[in-house]
């Protein structure tokens, strides 16, 4: 498992801005044969693009890359206090409509309001993370995605290495639901 840091250059990397043709072309720097590698990513600012995957990128063939650092993704023991950085679109189950619910038993995803971010985020990391500290920003777009930080332990490092391949909340294909993880040095 891999996280890779990519340095852009904004003005060679044309139709990058659109999280559709990022994706793509994050995919195809992955996993160009489609086998089914799991990969996230995330453009973090103008200039980066963070990948976690399975397997190393080919970071060259996203256009507009100008170098990358590629590192074996952190492993965190239980107990150690970890800083979080997550970007994500926080949605729930909100209940089917009398009419609709033959077509749609478990009802349709929403927007979560912001008061329900902390518990939601406490459900997300149950059993990985205990978190001790949560801030957000909002970044705009649809459904809403918004910059979570802040800082938690360890519970099960597993489970952790698992949320961090596997992604959180809504957008996964789209460059969100990366969570990235440092030791507080």
């Amino acid at each position: 498992m891999y996280l890779a840091r990519i340095n852009l250059d904004p003005k060679r990397s044309a139709g990058m801005d659109q999280w559709a043709v990022m994706g793509r072309a994050v995919r195809r720097a992955v996993d160009p044969d489609e086998s089914g590698t799991r990969v996230l990513w995330a453009r973090t600012s103008p200039n980066t693009l963070v990948v976690s995957s399975d397997t190393a990128p080919a970071w060259g063939k996203v256009p507009g890359a100008v170098s990358a650092a590629i590192h074996p993704m952190p492993r965190h023991p239980e107990g150690e206090t970890v800083r979080w950085e997550l970007i994500t679109a926080p949605t729930g189950q909100r209940r089917a409509e009398s009419g609709e619910e033959e077509q749609r038993p478990r009802g349709k995803r929403a927007p979560l309001a912001e008061e329900e971010f902390e518990d939601w985020l406490h459900g997300k990391f149950a059993g990985a993370l205990d978190l001790t500290s949560v801030k957000w920003k909002r970044l705009g777009g649809r459904p809403a995605r918004y910059h979570f930080t802040g800082e938690a332990v360890v519970r099960d490092s597993e489970a952790l290495q698992e949320l961090c391949l596997s992604g959180i909340g809504a957008g996964t294909a789209t460059g969100a639901g990366l969570l990235l993880t440092s030791s507080i040095a």
